[in-house]
Parts: C-alpha cells; structure tokens; sequence
C-alpha cells in the first residue's frame, strides 16, 4: 500500500475581504498523480503557495513525509523536495539544458573551472534514470514547448524532488507534445514521485490522474478516484450548476460582407506574405501549432512589432502603422496571451486598470488635464456591473482576482471607445469551464458592433465560436475553411502543412 506523502489538515488563509481557504484537507500518495481543480478564485493557487513558503497560512498543519512541517520561507519548501513548476517554466533561452538545470546548484569544479564532464554526467544520469530523450547541448530557446518541461523537471530531480506540482503544464503544448508529456510523468510517478497537477482542461484530467481534489470558494467540496467521476459531475462540484454551455449560441446578427480589415502580403521577421479580410460582425479565428506565427502577426497588426512589406486598410484606408496607441485611436485593440504582464498593472485597483488606456476620456478640462475622480469611479462601475466582474470593490488591486475576472478587467478597458477590430490572444488560457462561458458570451456580444479575430491553440475553441478559421503553419497561412466546412482532421492537416 502507498504511503502518505503529503497530508493537509484544516488549512486556512484569510485575505482582505476575502477567505480564500476555509479549513481546507488534502491528501496525496507517493507515486500518485492527484489533479487539484477549481473555478478561478477557488483557492488553488494560495493552497500551493502556502506549500512553496510564498504565504504563510493562518491555521491548519501540514505534514510531509510523516513529519509536522513549517514553511515559512520558499528555501524550506525547497530543502524538503517540494519542486513547483509554473506554465512559464523561467529557463535562461541561451542556455543549454546542462547549464539551466545545474543553475543555482553548486558547479563541480576543476581547479578555477567548471567541471563540465562532470555536471553533464549527472544530468546524463537523470536522463537515463526517467527515461528522458533529447539534446541536451542545443540551447533551450531550440527545443520544444514539451522539451522545455522536461528540462524543468531535471531541474527539480537535481534537487532530489520528492513532490512535484505542476501548473497548467499543457497550456502551450500540441496535442503530440502532451502525450510525451503523460508518458514522462507516468514514469515518473513509478519512482514513488507525488505529483499534483493543476489544470483547467478536464478532458486530459481523465487521461493523466489517478484522483481528483475539487474546490470551490476556498472549500474542498470532493476527494474522488478519477474513474469515480465523469465531466459533468466535475463540472456540477466547480460551478454548482449541472452542466454549462460551453459555447453559448450567438444571435443572429445583421451578417455584412463589408470587410472592416484588409491585409494584403504583410510580412515581418516570423511569418511572410499574409492576406486575409475579415468582416463586419465576423469572427475569424486564427490557428495554428506553437510557433506558426500567428501572434506576431496580431502585435504586428497592433504596432508592437516592425512591419517590412505589406498593406493593411481599416473600413478601406490604408494605414500606416506606427504604435500601439496609434492603433487603438483607429479603433484596433489587442487583448494579449499574457494579461497578467502585458494587459494590466497589477498592484493598480480595478477601476484604475478599467480607465487607463481612456484616461483623456475622463478629464475635467481640455485645458487642466485634471481626471475627473467621480466620472473615473462611476464608468468603471458600470463596466464592472456591465462584465459581472466579481471583485469586493473598485479599488482592489486586480492581481488579487481570478484569470476570468482579469481577463473580463483587460476587455472593460476597450469598451470606452468606438472600436472596430478587437483581437483576442488565447482569450481563456489559464481560465476555468464557467468563466471560458462567460467570455466568450462577451465575445458574442462584441461582433455585434464590431469584428473580432481570435488566437488560440485549442481547436475546440476556434471550431465552437467562429465563422472562419485562418490555419498558420511555419509563418504562413496554410488556409482559411469556412464554418460549414469545419473538421478537426481538415484544419490539422492545414496547421501540419509543410510550407518553404
């Protein structure tokens, strides 16, 4: 039988205005995969940095190994063999995998030297003990998204890891890359390794875990075996509801073949010549493998990247790009993959984040630029009341919200000005089944008054919400297939072309 290898007692942990664990029990194996889910705001997120020593809990005990443990401090979390690997794997790009795994270890040395037949032989002897295959000499910047985790996980072992937690591990993963990924993580939960897996994606919960943990408000609502559950009862334990939508039908609008985009032979540093329009009241999805060059081409289009050949027209006039903030005084805004870090300021309140971007909108005179505090406060409100934003008030600093509610906070920002063409960047990364609805009900909303292009790596999502999809493949559009023609095996086909 399997011996505890972590055990959770009644943690609890209270924020302003917030309790975000409520006596909360965990449990978990050695050589057991448990995935640990829950809507945005559930209370994940604080439960595993109280293990990493990054907050201290109020109440409750934790007991690793058989033993009461304090971690106060993220050194002790890492001195007990708790290794945590975020979606952003934090990897130095010129640096090969010998070099990133052993950095902030001490080197063995050779006189004044590194000894690097030494540092590659452990390495070496990691690989080959968790099966692992790929070059170790190429910098990280050459292998792929799934190779990159890999190197994560060595690093972890190189700290003779005994629990490992992983957070979001697929989110920029091929479907081909995740299922290297299971393999390697089976084998290594065959070593007695624990793993808790945290993931919004339910379907490869099933794939992967051998038990499920569910929280919903800061409380743990079930401790299941994974083959004691299905979808819908996971679904029903996170949101309360018995089953939810996933792509809410649009109403029908006014469909118009007026293009309100044009690109015409646009080319940069990582995709070349590419045209497409999209329409009034469209939604053009964007799709592609990881590296297709699908996001440079949207920041290009924004102004955040240069541009070398090509012709782009808004509502039929040419414009020549020059800034982000020439593009959105045109009526083009990006809401990016990264909201945390590109779309919002995080120590800022929501109505600060809210007005940012419209601040010229809100001042008491032409001539003082003073902005108007109460206008400020009363827009935002109604954006916040308008998006269901779920915050305990304006003022609080959005990086104590969920993804979803950031998210709808990134979005609120453009809904001042008369916009035209708004892009999504992976609109629900890191976002859990009930808030994914809501966005993309305001997504709907949205193609009403305006055209919408979004990006995203998961074929479900562009197939369920859009009327056309354009497929990338090595900087290049492969296609662009029509809704009444939609099939995975047709757009996989587009997205693995092999183009010169």
């Amino acid at each position: 039988m399997k011996q505890k290898l972590l055990q959770i007692n009644a943690l609890t942990k209270t924020f302003p205005g917030v309790k975000a664990l409520d006596d909360v029990d965990f449990t978990l194996k050695q050589g057991e995969i448990r995935a640990l889910i829950g809507e945005n705001g559930a209370g994940k997120s604080t439960m595993i940095k109280i293990l990493a020593g990054i907050y201290q809990k109020d109440s409750g005990e934790i007991i690793f190994q058989g033993k009461k443990v304090d971690i106060d401090e993220p050194a002790k979390a890492k001195k007990l063999g708790l290794a945590f690997i975020h979606q952003d794997v934090n990897l130095i790009p010129y640096f090969n995998a010998i070099e990133n795994i052993w950095l902030g270890f001490n080197y063995p040395r050779e006189g004044f030297k590194f000894n690097k037949k030494q540092m590659e032989a452990e390495v070496k002897e990691l690989t080959d003990k968790l099966s692992f295959e790929f070059d170790l000499h190429r910098p990280v910047s050459q292998l792929s998204t799934a190779n990159k985790w890999l190197v994560a996980i060595l690093k972890a072992f190189m700290m003779d890891a005994k629990l490992l937690v992983l957070d979001e591990p697929t989110a920029a993963l091929t479907d081909k890359e995740v299922k290297e990924l299971f393999i390697n993580l089976k084998r290594i939960k065959q070593l007695g390794i624990g793993i808790i897996y945290i993931s919004h994606r339910l379907e490869e919960i099933f794939e992967i875990a051998d038990s499920i943990t569910v929280l919903k408000n800061g409380q743990k609502v079930a401790d299941r075996k994974i083959d004691e559950v299905d979808k819908e009862t996971l679904i029903k334990l996170m949101t309360g509801k018995k089953a939810l939508t996933r792509f809410p039908k649009r109403e029908d609008t006014n469909k118009s073949e007026k293009n309100i985009l044009a690109v015409k032979n646009l080319s940069g540093n990582d995709y070349q010549n590419i045209c497409f329009n999209l329409k009034e009241n469209e939604i053009l999805g964007f799709f592609g493998l990881v590296g297709a060059g699908r996001t440079e081409l949207m920041e290009s289009i924004f102004g955040l990247r240069e541009i070398r050949t090509g012709q782009i027209k808004l509502a039929n006039t040419e414009i020549e790009i020059k800034n982000p903030g020439q593009m959105v005084q045109s009526g083009i805004v990006l809401i990016p993959e990264d909201r945390r870090d590109a779309g919002l300021v995080l120590n800022m309140g929501v109505d600060e984040n809210i007005s940012l971007p419209n601040l010229n909108l809100m001042t008491k005179s032409s001539f003082l630029k003073n902005i108007d505090k109460s206008k400020q406060r009363k827009e935002a409100a109604q954006i916040v009341e308008k998006l269901n934003v779920k915050t305990p008030s304006l003022t609080q600093p959005v990086k104590y919200l969920s993804g979803g509610n950031q998210q709808k906070v990134v979005i609120g920002k453009w809904l001042f000005r008369d916009t035209s063409v708004f892009i999504f960047d992976e609109p629900t990364v890191g976002i859990d089944v009930g808030a994914r609805s809501e966005v993309y009900a305001l997504i709907n909303n949205l193609v009403a008054d305006a055209g919408v292009i979004v990006v995203s790596s998961d074929l479900m999502e562009v197939m369920g919400i859009c009327d056309r999809i354009a497929v990338m493949s090595n900087g290049q559009l492969t296609g662009i297939v029509d809704k009444k023609d939609f099939s995975e095996d047709k757009i996989l086909q587009l997205a693995y072309k092999e183009v010169e």
